[in-house]
Order: C-alpha cells, then structure tokens, then sequence
C-alpha cells in the first residue's frame, strides 16, 4: 500500500535518529551532532555523524549517508514498507489503513511466528540434555564452539516432547500443524514431532525471526537432510541461509561466499575469512540471486573442480545472465575435486581458503573457459561452434548496457583468436587479457619451475625471490604461496609442497609449470637435476630476469 508523504515525515520527527541508531552505535553529543564508529564499515577513528535536527546520518570514511528509514534497512535488510512499519512502532503510531488484511491468515502468521520461536529455544536446550549428547559430540567434531551454537541458534530435535511443550503453552495441533512442526500420520491419522533425532538449524528470515528449519540426522534415518515445508511463513525461494549472520559480517567490508550447505555457510563464518549464505537445497533461485545482491554486490560461488561440479557451475552461471546489472555480477571459485568448504578449510586452514576466494574468476572469464572446454579448438567448425555459443549466453543478458559490454569483450576475444590462429599458435583459454613479454614470463615460468622441483632453494633466497616480479598476477601468487610455505616448513619436499599448493587452489598453474609441455619448452628437465646443477640454473635465471638480456634457451646447451 501506499503511504502518504506525510505520515513518513511525522515518523521521522517523532522519533529521534539518535535513539534510533543509538540502538546499535555507542554515540558522543558534540554540540547539535552525534559522532561514533560507523557501522557500515570497519574503523578505529569515530567518522560517523548523525544530527537529529536534520534528520540524517553521514560517514566521512565511506560516504554512507541516509535517514531513520535507510538506517533500518541497511542494518536489518528491510524492504521499505517494512521499515516503515517497524519506525511506526517506534512511535507508537498506527499505520495508515491500506487494503485490508485477511485477519485469520494474519493470526494464523503470528501464532506460527511464535510457534517456531519457542520450538527453536527447545531445540537448543535439548541439546544440553542427556538425551542430546549425541548431537553436541557430532558438533564438537566439527569444531563448533558456544559462541557459534549460540549465532547460528544450533540445537537438537529429541524423539519427543516438543507437541507437549508447545501444548503447555496454549497451541492447539492445528496451530502446530500449520506452523509444520507436527505432522499427521497417513496410516492412522495421529500426529507426531516431525523432526525427531536430528541435529537442527533454524532458518531466519531477514529480521532474524525463525521461519523454518533444516535438520540433519544423527543416526541412518532417510532422508539424511530434512526441511520444513512451505507455510504461512516460509517459501524457500525466497530465502537464504545464513542471510542475517552474513550480513554482519560484511560489516567488515569480508567477501561473500555462496555455499551449498548449512555446515559449509557456518564453517567459513567462523574462520572469519568471508561471510557466507547458502540456497536451501535447491539451485539458486532469482528472488535468491536478487537477495545476494542486497548484501553484495560480487559474491563468490565455490564449485568442485570434478567435472560434475563444472557443469553446475554453469548452470549457476546461466541463472545470473538474465539478472546481471551494471555493478551486480558474481565470481567463480574452483575447490579440490570432491571437497567442499568445510573440507577445504580443515585441511588447508583460513590462509588457504582465503587465497582460493580472492583468486575467484570473472563471471566472463568462467563463461568464456566452461563453453570453450566443450570444444576442441583445432577443428574450424569446433571453432565456429564456440563462437556460435557463447554469443547465444551473451543473448539471455536482460540489461542492455551490460550486454553490450559483454558483446564487445567476448567479439574483442574472438578476434584475438583468430588473429592467433593467422600466427599458427592454439588458442587457449583466457586468464587475464593483460600479460607481460612471452621472453620475461618464460624466464619466471622455467625459474618457478625449478623452485617447485627444488624447494631447498626457495629457503636460500627469499629476498631475491621477494624482489622479482613477473608481472603476472597468477605467477606472483604461486611464489609467494611457495615462499610462505617454505618459512614455515623449510623440510617441505617437491611432494608435499606440490600437494600443499593444490589445496590452495593452484591446480592449473601447477599443471602449466610442471607439465611436459613445460619441459618440452625448457632446455633441462628440473626433476631431474641434481641440487648443484639446480643452484647453478637458478642463479643464471635470476641474471638473466634482472638483466631482461640474453636468450633463455642459452641457460644452458642441453639438458641435463
């Protein structure tokens, strides 16, 4: 409904910004102003204003500027007649009278709303009972702590007691029933608890109020996962897990991870590397892709490296084109094959983890390798194919401008691969459209090469290693992986190094460095060497870098 001009502006002078935003942010009068820590983003140095009179806030740090109404719904992720309503309560003042409200679907909201909310508190309790030690170890093996239990609101369904607890409190089967917390037996017509023996995880809409849950089971009960159906206050479409959790992470400016599961989304939240959400079972929806954007502008999608986890991340792809905006897009990170990020983050910890989600791709740049991966490029009709499909995704773009863009980027492409193909070298798929001298990267490539063949090297040079710099962007980031590694394990082998890298994401680049094609290209073998030769060729690649003179290929006269 519409409310008048008015009614929005007595609210605002109604209540004071200062209570308001005094709520969340411990704030200092300075003469007719207000000043304290902004809560839009991370700083030691008070830049935030707010000045009742005027009725708005401003940042000088990051140029956040709004009213009590933006206030609500940056914090709380509120649409805006909802902030509205919650500004009206503030006042004590009734909303204005619109289309009138169904009172029985109205009431049977509100008693479900509250049923979820006492069945949540249940849940966690049970999980400090006896009958819940089972799920508190299942959590304890995940390296859950209190305080995660405790923000993710984590408990465990008992086989029983929940109708009766819920009945002391006044709600009727049908009630219970409505909210989806019972159901009732097709055999006999009984009803029962139905999440029962399962460790749980409240759903949360964007004002923090639970709407549903998700279960997991303990024992070999099927299905293993469990989710509340739809009812008056939960269309899973609609709805991330994790949103509200997310969002106060990405107070602190963290990239947002979309994961798959409910265990994934908590793991990355607790390593503090990123903020994370997750769909609820199903491929990301566009009413989910459309809330994304509401916290972040470029999430990150995690995908198994297998080829299963290839093709979803795809399907994934296909599902932003129609939606993409200026400034809205997503980015596509590839994990270990058969990993996901709770595995990838106990195994390679937070360093590792972050690396894989600040070195994700462009949504172009995934479009481009995932269609041409489909493709065998030697073949001119492949060739042709290629084009012929990539300029069909650009197509199902919705916004003009950013088809556009992406027509002259994918065209720009296009031509530079013909213009290879008139040079006689394959095409291959692209990383980065800027890249130094083929001469320098070969001499970094073959120096990197030898590094990984040799690590005991690595730990006698780190501050010339420190001081070269490819240019490229990949190259650096394997070295400085590498050199990390070696100073916190000097007794790292070519294996275990090797290994250690995989699990930060640099399959491809090992691949590239350490393939035959490599060798074939390199004028010695570096698994081969032994180590006084390989001293001997890294000193002569590091003369050659820093010169930028001579020929590569005259490192040596042969190999080895």
């Amino acid at each position: 409904m519409a409310v008048p001009p008015e009614f929005i502006e007595d609210l605002r002078q109604r209540v004071p910004l200062s209570d308001i935003i005094g709520k969340r942010v411990k704030l200092v009068r300075k003469g007719r102003r207000f000043s304290g820590l902004c809560p839009f983003h991370s700083e030691k140095t008070p830049s935030f204003s707010v000045v009742d009179d005027d009725g708005f806030y401003h940042c000088f740090g990051c140029g956040v500027h709004g009213d009590a109404i933006s206030f609500l719904r940056e914090m709380d992720g509120l649409e805006f007649m909802e902030a509205v309503e919650r500004l009206a309560d503030m006042a004590g003042m009734a909303m204005p009278l619109g289309a009138p409200q169904d009172p029985k679907v109205t009431q049977q909201r509100k008693a479900a709303l509250d049923i979820l909310e006492i069945t949540a508190s249940f849940f966690c309790a049970a999980l400090d009972r006896e009958d819940g030690k089972d799920a508190a170890r299942y959590l304890l093996n995940r390296n859950l702590d209190t305080n995660i239990l405790k923000t993710y609101r984590l408990g465990y369904a008992p086989r029983g007691g929940l109708r009766a607890a819920l009945s002391a409190k006044g709600f009727s089967d049908a009630d219970m029933l409505a909210a989806g917390v019972l159901r009732k037996s097709d055999r006999d017509g009984s009803v029962y608890d139905y999440f029962r023996d399962r460790v749980m995880f409240p759903i949360e809409n964007r004002q923090g109020k639970v709407i549903a849950f998700g279960a997991r089971a303990l024992g070999d009960a099927q299905p293993k996962y469990l989710n509340s159906g739809e009812g008056p206050t939960f269309s899973k479409k609609a709805v991330l897990y994790g949103w509200v959790q997310a969002r106060e992470g990405l107070r602190r400016q963290l990239p947002l991870v979309i994961a798959e599961g409910y265990m994934d989304v908590i793991a990355i939240h607790k390593s503090g590397v990123a903020a994370a959400v997750a769909p609820l079972g199903t491929a990301l929806t566009p009413e989910q892709i459309v809330l994304v954007w509401k916290l972040h502008n470029e999430p990150v999608l995690c995908f198994d490296g297998d080829v299963a986890g290839q093709k979803a991340q795809m399907r994934a792809l296909e599902r932003f084109l129609p939606l993409l905006e200026p400034g809205k897009t997503a980015r596509f990170a590839t994990l270990p094959a058969g990993k996901d990020p709770d595995d990838v983050l106990r195994e390679v910890g937070h360093e590792g983890f972050k690396n894989i989600v600040a070195t994700a791709r462009s949504l172009v740049d995934t479009m481009w390798d995932g269609i041409m991966a489909d493709h065998d490029m030697r073949q001119p009709e492949q060739r042709a194919q290629f084009w012929q499909a990539i300029r069909s995704q650009i197509r199902n773009i919705g916004n003009n401008q950013v088809r556009s863009a992406f027509s002259d980027e994918i065209e720009n492409r296009i031509a530079a691969m013909r213009a290879q193909m008139r040079g006689g070298t394959m095409p291959m798929a692209t990383r980065t459209v800027r890249r130094p001298s083929t001469g320098m990267i070969n001499r970094h490539k073959a120096l990197l090469a030898l590094l990984l063949a040799h690590p005991v090297l690595i730990s006698g040079a780190f501050e010339t290693l420190s001081m070269i710099d490819s240019g490229d962007e990949r190259l650096e980031m394997v070295k400085k992986a590498a050199i990390d590694a070696l100073i916190s394990d000097p007794d790292l082998d070519a294996e275990a190094l090797n290994y250690h890298l995989k699990g930060l994401n640099f399959t491809d680049e090992l691949a590239d460095l350490t393939g035959d094609d490599m060798r074939a290209r390199l004028p010695f073998d570096p698994a081969t060497l032994d180590s006084e030769a390989a001293e001997a060729h890294l000193g002569e690649l590091v003369a050659l870098i820093k010169g930028k003179s001579g020929v590569f290929s005259k490192v040596t006269q042969q190999r080895n």
